[in-house]
């Protein structure tokens, strides 16, 4: 229906502006905080640059009109869904890293020379296991991907015989390990520290939100306009990566960026009365 459209239109753009205005500011952060210049602002920079793209990926594809919309066995469709996928699980396997970079930094603090000299690696392999995560849905069969139905506006995976194999082992189980690593990790680093358990609690609500919502909220779904919005949830959850970042780093960030800039404006002022004062003197 007419109702539909607007509703599924209005919601992606939404999303988009929401969160490209979060992970813009969260970059923003990073690049000013002083606390982010190390493996962590690292590992915080690839993940909003991922979140920057799965935003951009899934909003453009999700409003392009069905009548120009490539069929959805097309190689350009599959393709498409196959970057939404990496981004997702990229973004969410970062998450992972942040527990290991404060596992090391607080349990093996004698490691932290190695660890920072090893980041840009992982990042890269990271990548790499990421992608081959992913293209194990053609390797398992090839009529496997993701769709977006622009009939309904939901996204889900095409139904073959190793769709739910896929289902709960690539994405439910996978995203289950990953939880349980971070709450591992830093139960063992930070089971004192009750600030950093909160925010070590943060960082796992997005991973574990799209658990819950996808795979045992949406199938039992009645109404129309929750299943477009829980459909979409693994983009939606990826604002949150953002909001953690601005929440605990741009109070910092900000001062920082006013401190330097205010001492910026101070140099010029003594340097122009300098000059001034010069000008003066002379004969």
């Amino acid at each position: 229906s007419r109702k539909m459209v607007v509703f599924a239109t209005v919601f992606v753009i939404t999303i988009f502006v929401v969160g490209s205005t979060f992970c813009s500011l969260a970059l923003w952060t990073i690049h000013k905080s002083t606390a982010l210049r190390e493996s962590f602002g690292l590992i915080c920079k690839y993940q909003m640059i991922t979140d920057l793209t799965l935003l951009s990926v899934t909003s453009i594809w999700s409003l392009l009109p069905a009548e120009f919309a490539p069929p959805d066995n097309s190689f350009i469709a599959i393709t498409i869904t196959y970057v939404a996928e990496i981004c997702y699980h990229y973004s969410g396997a970062m998450h992972d890293l942040f527990a290991i970079n404060r596992f090391v930094y607080i349990v093996f603090p004698t490691k932290q020379p190695a660890w920072r000299k090893a980041t840009p690696k992982i990042l890269i392999v990271c990548a790499i296991i990421i992608a081959f995560h992913t293209i194990a849905m053609t390797l398992l069969d090839v009529n496997l991907y993701w769709v977006y139905d622009r009939h309904t506006y939901i996204w889900h995976m095409t139904n073959t015989d190793w769709t739910e194999f896929y289902i709960k082992y690539f994405e439910l189980y996978w995203s289950t390990v990953e939880i349980s690593l971070i709450l591992v990790l830093d139960s063992i680093t930070f089971g004192f520290i009750f600030y950093r358990k909160y925010k070590s609690f943060c960082q796992c609500v997005p991973t574990t939100t799209v658990n819950i919502i996808f795979f045992f909220v949406l199938p039992g779904t009645a109404s129309h306009h929750l299943e477009i919005v829980f459909s979409s949830i693994w983009i939606v959850t990826n604002i949150l990566d953002a909001f953690v970042i601005i929440l605990f780093h741009f109070p910092q960030a900000y001062a920082h960026n006013k401190k330097v800039k205010t001492s910026y404006v101070a140099a010029i002022t003594r340097r122009s009365g300098n000059v001034t004062e010069s000008d003066a003197t002379s004969p």
